[in-house]
């Protein structure tokens, strides 16, 4: 089996989570020793994954609930002190008891998963869409947006930052429309912030359980993100961590109150 760039990186995250065959995993690893750009691409969604892992590993919000497993541990052991005879229950009790764990945790690592995906393409759509200008799909106006793919679109027309000048100066906006990068579709507000683009993307939220209050760097951008009306806000920039959640905190009422309702 020989496989392509373009199918590589459409396998990369599951390739990445060994969740592929065995003979479609050779064939990925063959392609990555010819290949420096898809091992490149790999390489970094390999790093994004683990420093997601890592920050969700910090995230309170994201570890099994204190009084859960105080529940599961008086449950199991009230069960191993009655009698024999009861032994078959207190199997049946724990192993369900158990499950119920695997099945968060495994919601867990789902979550993992999309938020790294989430992330990977917010970071993507700034670079190749407010830098690179290189979008396989051409952007389209709120507007046109609002009609196709939700309202909440067009409400974004009117968004304007902060009135009050930021610790490094004006935050303007350059420009707005929706795009898709990767099979996301975001609406993309440019930024100007400290003569560099900073992009704000708003999409549909996947259903992740909890932002992590840090990302990643990822591709050399600093990310921020929060949620606002089963949106989540992603604020994307080369620019420091200090800035881009400086310019996430100055965008965060005037989202909330455009997206209010929706």
């Amino acid at each position: 089996m020989t496989m392509q760039c373009r199918e590589v990186r459409q396998l990369a995250e599951a390739f990445v989570s060994e969740q592929l065959l065995v003979e479609t995993t050779h064939a990925i690893v063959a392609h990555l020793e010819r290949c420096p750009g898809c091992r490149t691409e790999v390489e970094g969604l390999r790093r994004l994954r683990a420093a997601s892992r890592s920050a969700f590993a910090n995230t309170p919000g994201l570890a099994p609930r204190p009084e859960f497993l105080a529940a599961l541990n008086q449950r199991l052991r009230t069960e191993a002190g009655r009698r024999p005879a009861r032994g078959t229950r207190w199997l049946a009790v724990a192993a369900s008891l158990l499950l119920v764990a695997g099945l968060g945790f495994g919601l867990r690592e789902r979550s993992l998963s999309n938020l790294s995906a989430l992330l990977h393409a917010a970071v993507g759509d700034h670079r190749f869409c407010a830098l690179d200008f290189k979008l396989a799909e051409p952007p389209i106006t709120l507007e046109e947006a609002a009609g196709r793919f939700g309202e909440f679109h067009r409400r974004l027309e009117t968004v304007e930052p902060s009135a009050t000048t930021l610790s490094r100066g004006p935050l303007r906006i350059i420009e707005r429309h929706s795009c898709v990068f990767e099979g996301r579709r975001f609406a993309h507000i440019v930024l100007g912030y400290q003569g560099q683009a900073v992009s704000l993307l708003i999409t549909d939220d996947p259903g992740v359980w909890t932002l992590p209050s840090s990302w990643p760097v990822t591709d050399g951008f600093h990310a921020a993100a929060f949620r606002e009306s089963q949106h989540v806000v992603f604020v994307v920039s080369a620019l420091g961590d200090d800035a881009v959640q400086e310019v996430a905190a100055a965008m965060s009422g005037p989202v909330a109150r455009a997206l209010a309702g929706v």
